[in-house]
C-alpha cells in the first residue's frame, strides 16, 4: 500500500502559471484579516486590555487572540487553557491539561502556523487542534478568527486558530536573551515537575537570527472510576434474564418467579435496567515530557523584499499508567447484579447502586506509551515596497510521526473455577502446582477465592462508594458454601492470592504524516472612492498519512498468540488450519501459571475520591513502559503483526484559488470574495481475509483503493458600519467546509472478541464477537455549512468595551459518532450474533446558533472610586443552543456532539506597580460526548464543569520577575452519565497544581 507523496507536476504547473499571470510583483500574504477579529492580548493587565480594546475598535474584523506573556502569566498550563478565556471557545482536557478545543460548539476548527497549515504530532490525521505536544513558550501568540474571508485557508467550520511564532525582527536591535525556570507541584502526585525555556535573538536591522528551546516535564494525577471499557461495554438487562437464579437464592428469594426476578419489586416482570460488563476504580497517572525548538532567519533584502526561513521541531513522550481494581462477570451475563437502587424512567430503569455477584475480581495494570515528533519548515519571500503591489510566495514542508503501544495485565483473585479454568494442561516441565488437578494439568491460581463474592458499587453520591469487602468470597453464585469462610478483603491483602490471568498488547499504531504547500498571495491597492484593494492567490497542498496498526504476537508452544491468558486454549479456536498445541489428547493453555509475587508487584490503596476499596496488589504499570522489551522478556520472539482492518493510507490533494475585493464608503467598509477548491482524495484500505486464532487479527487479503474528487465554491461577505465614534456594527456571511479526519476516510472494521466461558454454549472456549469499531468510510462527505454573524460593539474608555454578537450556523453535512447493530462472524468465521459497532455516521440538517456577550472593564476608565483603582474585569458569556437531528430515548432533540449550550468566563484582575494578580473562572454546561452508546440507544453526556485558576506575579526590576500560578484549585472532576443524570457512567478526577518560577529578559 503506497500512495505517492510527490507534488503533482500538473498541479504545480497550474500554480506556477497562475503566479505568472498575476504579474511580476509579489502581492501580500493573506493573513487572518477576516472580519470578526477580536483581540485578547494580555501582556500586562491594564495595558494589555487597553491594547486589545484598541485593536478591536480599529480593525475591520474581529480577532480573538492571546500573547506569549498571556500564556506565561495567566494561570494556564497550555495554549488551549488560555484560549478558553475567549467567548465561544470550549475546550476538552486530558489529564487535567487543555488539549483540544471547539469554537461555538464544533471541533471542526482549522489550525494554522503563521497563517498556513502545519502538521502537529498529535493531530497527524486532522487539521483540528490538539496542542498537547507543543510547548507554549515557543509561541508569540495565537489568534482566533470566528468568521472567514476568501483569502483564508478553508478547513474550519466555526473558526480558525493561528499559532504565531517569534521572528527576529519582533525584537529590538541588538542581542536579546529571555528565559524562565519553574517548578510545578501536584497535590495528589506529590511530585515537583521542572520546566525551563530559553530564547536567543540577534537583530542587526537587516539580518536577524533567533533560536528558542523549551523543555517541560509533568506528572499528572488522572484517576478513573466507573464502567469497565466504553459504551460498547454497556447493555440492558430484562427481569426475565435471571435464569441462573435458583429458587432458594437468599438474595432474590422474595422476588423470584420461574427464572425471572422482579428486580424493583413492583409486581411485574417487564422492566429493563442498564447493565455494565464491569466496574472499576483506577489510580491513573500521566507522565509527559515536552521538548520543542524554533529557529528563524529573517533578512531584509532591500527594494521591498524580505526573506524568512523557519523551522519548528517538537518532541513528546506521553505515558499513561493505570492500576486498580476491576469487578466483572467476564462477559458471561448482563444479569449478574441486583439493582439495589434504581429509578424508573419509562423505557429503562437507571441504576444507582449495583450489588454484583462477580465471577472475576482482579487487579488491572496498563500502560499507554506514546511518542510523537514533528518538523515544520517554512520558506517565505515577501514583497512590499510601498507601491500598489504587495505579495508573498511560500513553501511549507511538514513531517510528523506518532507511535503508541499499549500493554495490560489481568491478575486474577479468583481461582478460575468460576469460568472453567481452575485446571489447565501445560507441557511437561512447566512450573506450577498440580493440587487436585488431573495428570498433566496445573492450577492456574491455587491461592484464589472459590466463589462469587458480592460487592456493591453505589454511584448515587458525588463519588463512587464500594462496599461488601467483608463478605465471604467462598460462596457459590446462589449463596452455598464452597470452601472455608474468608473475606474478599483478606484475599486482596494477601499477595499469594493473585496469579496472572491475561497479558497482551493490542490497539497499537505507528503513523507518519507529510504535508507540502506551495502558495502565492497578492494584493493590488486602488486610490478610489469605493474599492480600496483586490487580493488574489493560488494555493496547492498535498497531505498524506500512512497508518499502521498492529498487535504484539508472541510464540507460545509454537503458535503465535496475542492473548497470553489462562483461558485461551490452543485448539485452534474453531479456525480452519490454525496452529494447535497439545500432548495429542489435550490442548495446552496459552497463559502459563504465574504467581503475581514473581512479577515484582506493588500495593495500591489510592483511588482518588472513590471510597471503600481496600489495598490491592498489582503489576507495576511503570515496569511495562518499554512495552516491546517487557513482552520480549516474558515471551522471547514477540513481534508486531498488522491489524489490516485499521491500517490504511490516505492522500488529499487540494488546488484552490481566491479573489477578494476590499471596499469603503461613508460609514460602511468591508470585503467580499470567492474561494474555489478542487480536491482529489485517494484512500487505500486493506481487504480483510481469513480469520486467525488466539486473538490475532484477520489476514490482509489485499488492497482496496478508492478515488474521489471533491469541489467547492465558498463565497463570503463582511461588512462594518461605524455608527458613531464609539459604536460599531458588523455583519458577515460565509460558506465554509472542513475535510474529515483522514482516519474517518481510511479506517476499517475492527471487531472485538471475548472468550465464551459458558460450558452450556455451543461456542464454549471459543472467541466470540462482542462488538467493535468501524470508523473509516471513504464515501463520507466533508463538513459543509453556511455561517451568519452580527455583532455590536460599544467603547467606553481606553481599556473598556461592551459587545454582543449573534451567530447562526446552518450545518448541511456533518459527521457524528454513533452505534449500529451488525451481524458479524465469531473468530471461527461463523455468523451467530448481532453486536453493537461504534462508527462514524453521515448527518445532515443541523443548526448551531447563539449569542456572545463580552465585557472588558478597567474600573479606572469610568469610576472615580479609589477603592477600585487598579481593578478590572474581563468577562464573557456564550449561549449556543444547537440541533443535531438526533433524539434521546424520550424523544427530546439532542445538540451537536461536544457543544455546551452555556459557557461563562470570568477573569478579575488587579495591577498596582510591579504587582499583578488574576483570578479566573471557567464554566461549561453539559455536553454530548457520544450518541447511541448502548445497543443503538442512549446518549453519553458530560456533566457541567467549573474550573478556578489564579496567578500572582511581581516584577523585581525591569528585567526579572517572579510568579506563582495555581490551576484547578477546586480539584474539579469530569463526570459522565448515560441518557439520565442518575445513570453514572464514569468519572475522571484531576488534581490541583501549583507553580513557582522566575523569568528574565535582557
Amino acid at each position: 500500500m503506497k500512495v505517492s507523496h510527490v507534488l503533482s507536476k500538473k498541479r504545480l504547473a497550474a500554480c506556477v502559471s497562475a503566479i505568472a499571470v498575476g504579474g511580476t510583483a509579489l502581492p501580500a500574504l493573506a493573513q487572518l484579516d477576516t472580519p470578526q477579529l477580536e483581540e485578547v492580548v494580555v501582556t500586562g493587565v491594564r495595558a494589555a486590555q487597553q491594547n486589545s480594546v484598541n485593536i478591536k475598535r480599529d480593525a475591520d474584523s474581529v480577532v480573538d487572540a492571546i500573547s506569549a506573556e498571556d500564556i506565561g502569566k495567566l494561570p494556564d498550563v497550555t495554549i488551549t487553557d488560555s484560549l478558553q478565556r475567549i467567548s465561544g471557545v470550549q475546550i476538552r482536557r486530558n489529564a487535567g491539561e487543555g488539549t483540544a478545543l471547539n469554537i461555538r460548539g464544533l471541533p471542526q476548527v482549522l489550525t494554522t502556523l503563521n497563517g498556513e497549515s502545519y502538521l502537529g504530532a498529535n493531530s497527524i490525521t486532522t487539521v483540528q487542534p490538539n496542542y498537547s505536544d507543543i510547548p507554549s513558550q515557543l509561541f508569540s501568540g495565537a489568534e482566533v478568527a470566528k468568521s472567514q474571508t476568501a483569502s483564508m485557508n478553508a478547513g474550519g467550520i466555526t473558526g480558525i486558530v493561528d499559532l504565531q511564532t517569534y521572528r527576529p525582527f519582533d525584537f529590538d536591535e541588538g542581542f536579546t536573551v529571555s528565559g524562565a525556570v519553574n517548578g510545578t507541584y501536584g497535590m495528589d502526585t506529590e511530585e515537583t515537575d521542572p520546566s525551563a525555556n530559553l530564547l536567543l535573538n540577534w537583530n542587526s536591522e537587516r539580518i536577524g537570527v533567533m533560536a528558542a528551546v523549551s523543555r517541560q516535564e509533568a506528572t499528572l494525577a488522572n484517576y478513573y472510576s466507573g464502567v469497565m471499557g466504553d459504551g460498547g461495554w454497556t447493555g440492558f438487562t430484562n427481569e426475565t434474564d435471571y435464569g441462573w437464579v435458583s429458587p432458594d437464592n437468599d438474595q432474590f428469594a422474595d422476588r423470584y418467579t420461574d427464572g425471572a426476578v422482579d428486580i424493583n419489586n413492583d409486581g411485574d416482570l417487564d422492566d429493563r435496567y442498564w447493565a455494565y460488563v464491569g466496574h472499576t476504580a483506577y489510580n491513573r497517572e500521566t507522565e509527559r515530557e515536552r521538548t520543542g525548538a524554533n529557529l528563524a532567519v529573517q533578512v531584509d533584502l532591500g527594494a521591498g523584499f524580505e526573506f524568512v526561513a523557519e523551522a519548528l521541531v517538537t518532541d513528546l513522550e506521553d505515558n499513561d499508567y493505570q492500576v486498580g481494581i476491576a469487578n466483572s462477570d467476564k462477559w458471561q451475563s448482563w444479569s449478574w447484579y441486583d439493582a439495589t437502587q434504581s429509578t424508573d424512567h419509562g423505557s429503562v430503569n437507571t441504576v444507582q447502586e449495583y450489588t454484583t455477584s462477580g465471577r472475576r475480581i482482579k487487579s488491572y495494570s496498563s500502560v499507554q506509551a506514546q511518542t510523537a515528533e514533528s518538523q515544520n519548515y517554512n520558506i517565505e519571500l515577501n514583497y512590499d515596497n510601498g507601491g500598489e503591489f504587495t505579495g508573498s510566495f511560500r513553501y511549507i514542508r511538514g513531517e510528523a510521526e506518532q507511535e503508541r503501544l499499549n500493554s495490560y495485565t489481568d491478575v486474577d483473585l479468583a481461582n478460575g473455577s468460576q469460568w472453567g479454568v481452575e485446571c489447565q494442561y501445560y507441557p511437561d516441565g512447566t512450573a506450577g502446582e498440580q493440587g487436585d488437578c488431573a495428570d498433566g494439568q496445573l492450577q492456574t491460581n491455587p491461592g484464589g477465592y472459590l466463589g462469587y463474592p458480592q460487592l456493591s458499587i453505589d454511584y448515587s453520591g458525588d463519588d463512587p462508594r464500594w462496599s461488601g469487602f467483608d463478605n465471604n468470597a467462598n460462596l457459590s453464585i446462589n449463596g452455598d458454601s464452597v470452601g472455608e469462610a474468608r473475606s474478599i478483603a483478606d484475599y486482596m491483602g494477601d499477595v499469594n492470592s493473585y496469579a496472572l490471568g491475561a497479558f497482551a498488547s493490542e490497539n497499537n499504531f505507528s503513523r507518519e504524516g507529510e504535508l507540502d504547500v506551495a502558495r502565492f498571495d497578492g494584493e493590488y491597492r486602488f486610490d478610489t472612492n469605493f474599492f480600496t484593494s483586490v487580493e488574489f492567490g493560488v494555493r496547492y497542498s498535498e497531505r498524506s498519512v500512512d497508518n499502521f496498526e498492529f498487535d504484539l504476537l508472541s510464540p507460545v508452544n509454537g503458535c503465535d498468540v496475542k492473548w497470553k491468558a489462562t483461558d485461551v486454549i490452543m485448539d485452534g479456536g474453531g479456525v480452519d488450519g490454525a496452529c494447535v498445541a497439545g500432548d495429542g489428547e489435550n490442548y495446552y493453555a496459552a497463559g502459563v501459571p504465574t504467581p503475581l509475587a514473581d512479577l515484582d508487584p506493588i500495593q495500591v490503596s489510592d483511588f482518588g475520591s472513590v471510597s471503600g476499596v481496600p489495598s490491592i496488589w498489582a503489576v507495576d504499570p511503570r515496569a511495562m513502559a518499554d512495552v516491546e522489551a517487557y513482552h520480549e522478556a516474558l515471551y522471547p520472539g514477540t513481534h508486531r503483526s498488522i491489524f489490516p482492518g485499521r491500517s490504511y493510507e490516505v492522500e488529499l490533494e487540494e488546488l484552490s484559488y481566491y479573489a477578494k475585493a476590499n471596499f469603503e464608503t461613508g460609514i460602511m467598509s468591508g470585503n467580499f470574495g470567492l474561494r474555489a477548491i478542487d480536491s482529489d482524495l485517494t484512500v487505500v484500505q486493506n481487504e480483510v481475509g481469513a480469520a486467525q486464532a488466539y486473538g490475532a487479527a484477520a489476514v490482509d487479503a489485499g488492497d482496496i483503493t478508492t478515488e474521489r474528487s471533491l469541489d467547492y465554491l465558498l463565497p463570503s461577505l463582511n461588512l462594518r458600519f461605524d455608527l458613531s465614534e464609539d459604536l460599531i456594527l458588523r455583519a458577515s456571511y460565509a460558506r465554509t467546509m472542513a475535510p474529515l479526519d483522514l482516519a474517518q476516510w481510511g479506517g476499517g472494521l475492527s471487531p472485538n472478541y471475548v472468550l465464551d466461558s459458558n460450558p452450556d454454549s455451543d461456542t464454549y472456549n471459543q472467541f466470540i464477537v462482542s462488538g467493535g469499531n468501524a470508523n473509516g468510510n471513504p464515501e463520507l462527505d466533508p463538513w459543509e455549512a453556511t455561517n451568519y454573524d452580527l455583532s455590536l460593539e460599544y467603547y467606553m474608555g481606553g481599556a473598556s468595551s461592551l459587545s454582543v454578537g449573534w451567530f447562526y450556523i446552518d450545518v448541511e453535512s456533518f459527521i457524528e459518532s454513533g452505534t449500529v447493530q451488525m451481524e458479524l462472524p465469531d473468530q471461527d468465521g461463523v455468523v451467530r450474533r448481532s453486536v453493537p459497532i461504534s462508527t462514524s455516521i453521515q448527518g445532515d440538517g443541523g443548526v448551531l446558533k447563539g449569542v456572545e456577550l463580552a465585557a472588558k472593564l478597567a474600573f479606572d476608565d469610568f469610576l472615580d472610586v479609589p477603592m477600585l483603582s487598579g481593578f478590572g474585569v474581563d468577562a464573557n458569556y456564550t449561549y449556543s443552543p444547537s440541533e443535531s437531528g438526533n433524539q434521546g430515548m424520550d424523544g427530546q432533540e439532542l445538540p451537536f456532539q461536544d457543544n455546551s449550550e452555556d459557557v461563562i468566563n470570568l477573569v478579575g484582575w488587579y495591577e498596582n506597580g510591579p504587582l499583578q494578580a488574576r483570578l479566573a473562572y471557567n464554566y461549561r454546561s453539559e455536553r454530548v460526548a457520544g450518541f447511541n452508546q448502548t445497543w443503538g440507544e442512549g446518549t453519553l453526556w458530560q456533566e457541567p464543569t467549573a474550573y478556578v485558576d489564579a496567578s500572582v506575579s511581581y516584577d523585581i526590576n525591569d528585567y526579572v520577575s517572579v510568579f506563582l500560578n495555581a490551576s484547578n484549585i477546586t480539584e474539579e472532576k469530569e463526570t459522565y452519565y448515560l441518557e439520565y443524570e442518575d445513570q453514572f457512567a464514569w468519572q475522571n478526577e484531576y488534581e490541583a497544581r501549583y507553580t513557582m518560577g522566575v523569568r528574565a529578559t535582557f
